[in-house]
């Protein structure tokens, strides 16, 4: 349907997460092209897009559900939760702006603002229905060095054994 408050709720917080996040993005996008390690951020917004396409029929059910006949108490918890998750992504994003890992810190915060936003104008079950695809964004976040070498070393270590028990056994010497 072309329903262009839709459209401009989409478009809002494309904008938005673009908009804080720009620089960012643009780091990892440059790290991908450049590194072998990080070369699979590449298909992650391809991946995205493809998860929030499977979820398209069950999104348009729920995209438009309002729920009228709760009682005041809890009317307004979906905005608020989403108003707290805004504010805690912006507060991740600032303090991570004055550590030594800044990326991380803001890719962290990546998927805690999305869901916020997406929580701000929509109602708890699109949330439900993009928790996923929104959560499948922290695959964004930089591994760190110390692991990607210790897991290299590893391979590296179990590669060699398996080649040499595997030569031995066919009685090939080495």
């Amino acid at each position: 349907k072309d329903n262009p408050i839709l459209i401009l709720k989409i478009a809002t917080i494309v904008v938005a997460v673009l908009a804080i996040f720009h620089q960012d993005l643009t780091i990892i996008a440059n790290d991908a092209l450049q590194s072998e390690v990080m070369s699979y951020v590449l298909i992650i917004p391809f991946l995205f897009i493809y998860l929030i396409y499977r979820k398209r029929k069950m999104l348009n059910q729920v995209i438009y559900l309002e729920n009228k006949n709760q009682p005041k108490k809890i009317k307004h918890l979906s905005t608020i939760m989403g108003i707290l998750l805004f504010t805690i992504a912006i507060l991740l994003y600032w303090h991570g702006s004055y550590t030594f890992t800044p990326l991380e810190y803001h890719m962290f915060a990546l998927p805690i603002f999305t869901a916020g936003v997406t929580l701000l104008l929509f109602n708890p079950q699109t949330l439900r229905q993009l928790a996923f695809p929104i959560a499948f964004l922290l695959l964004l976040m930089p591994p760190p060095s110390e692991i990607i070498y210790t897991l290299g070393s590893t391979l590296s270590l179990i590669s060699s054994e398996a080649s040499y028990k595997i030569i031995s056994a066919i009685g090939i010497p080495s």
